[in-house]
């Protein structure tokens, strides 16, 4: 339907705000990461190189996310290692970094402690590019 739409009428673009406090609140630590991921712009990060820890206080487990050669994975572990910086959260504030932004200032309002080099959020954050939500499903 939104194919046919564009071609008769042109584009009419996203019709909801996804990133609202209520969606973002129901996602899983994984499927923040990924919301991350798919974002990132390969070749302005490819020769960038980050690590954050991501520990749940609340969980028997924690996070590492790492940056290498355009591309951000993720993987649970039970130890931390050595990482630039380390997000400390619930696991029920840890969606407030997709909300708030990465700026440590707005993370900590929100309850989520940053240690480290907190500078290395600030150089995530250059690296995401969000996409055009008013792109054409049909014509080029």
């Amino acid at each position: 339907m939104s194919g046919t739409t564009e071609l008769r009428e042109g584009n009419f673009g996203t019709p909801t705000a996804a990133a609202s406090a209520d969606v973002m609140a129901q996602l899983t630590p994984e499927m923040l990461f990924d919301s991350f991921a798919i974002q990132i712009d390969g070749p302005k990060a490819w020769h960038e190189q980050l690590s954050i820890n991501i520990v749940l206080t609340d969980k028997p487990y924690r996070y590492r996310l790492w940056l290498s050669n355009g591309a951000l994975v993720y993987a649970k572990s039970v130890r931390s290692t050595s990482a630039n910086a380390t997000i400390t959260a619930t696991s029920r504030t840890l969606p407030a970094i997709a909300v708030s932004g990465l700026d440590p200032e707005a993370l900590e309002k929100a309850g989520i402690e940053v240690t480290g080099d907190t500078t290395t959020l600030s150089r995530l954050a250059a690296l995401l590019d969000p996409g055009d939500p008013e792109f054409a499903i049909v014509t080029p």
